[in-house]
């Protein structure tokens, strides 16, 4: 989902998680763009969107759970709503062709050693549900950087030995992985993308140790080209795992 232009949804939605639109009064009709999280449950294909709404639709019953899409839709109170188990999904119409959302899954193990990693020009904070449910427990992330034709940028994210930390602190790296062959005389371009991370190897690995509920408390660094040592994002991002000893 390669976009030449910095990609602004994730700016946009990261104030409106969660969060109802403002409607007109007395109204429930929408229309909206967003990343949507694709589930299924009493037989049908339903979406979970970043703002909060739950939808569904015939063209979704084709989508492939588990996975995410970037898609307009529209609902209107005359469209009704299906029943996805006690919950009531609005039966919306999508207004475009979906986009994939690519998708990886963070890794336990150390960052491997380079000499000249590549280089994020930005990496957005990411948009997840602090549960395993809504959003399957992917995070999302935005980025932006350069790259010439006939290359691609994927993502790896590891998670970090650090000796001082306390138990409940984690540092994850964040990778960006420039690949392909340029094309002849190709100049460097701005790029930017979304992915969606599946967290559960962090989940998994943390409820193994079995310490009852507690909140992780996540940091997060990359490479930035402004910078020749590792910057962090600006906040630390809390993780709920495990049950109520």
């Amino acid at each position: 989902m390669k976009m030449k232009k910095i990609y602004p949804l994730m700016s946009l939605l990261a104030l409106t998680l969660f969060l109802s639109s403002c409607l007109e009064e007395g109204s429930r009709n929408y229309s909206e763009s967003s990343v949507v999280y694709l589930d299924s449950g009493s037989g049908k294909i339903y979406g979970k969107t970043l703002t909060g709404r739950i939808i569904t639709s015939n063209q979704m019953q084709q989508m492939q759970p588990g996975t995410f899409k970037f898609f307009a839709y529209s609902w209107d109170e005359e469209n009704g709503t299906s029943m996805i188990g006690e919950i009531a999904a609005d039966n919306v119409n999508i207004n475009s062709d979906p986009i994939d959302v690519p998708h990886t899954t963070m890794s336990l193990a150390t960052p491997p050693e380079v000499e000249e990693p590549d280089m994020f020009q930005s990496l957005s904070e990411p948009l997840y549900a602090n549960d395993k449910y809504y959003l399957g427990d992917h995070w999302l992330f935005e980025y932006a950087y350069e790259a010439r034709k006939g290359e691609e940028a994927s993502i790896e994210v590891y998670m970090v030995e650090n000796p001082e930390s306390a138990a409940n602190e984690v540092l994850l790296e964040i990778r960006l992985i420039i690949e392909g062959e340029p094309e002849t005389g190709a100049s460097l371009t701005s790029w930017s993308d979304i992915i969606a991370v599946d967290m559960s190897p962090l989940r998994t690995y943390f409820e193994g140790l079995d310490e009852g509920k507690r909140d992780l408390k996540i940091q997060i660094q990359y490479y930035n080209k402004n910078s020749t040592e590792p910057m962090k994002l600006n906040n630390t991002y809390t993780l709920t795992i495990g049950n109520e000893a």
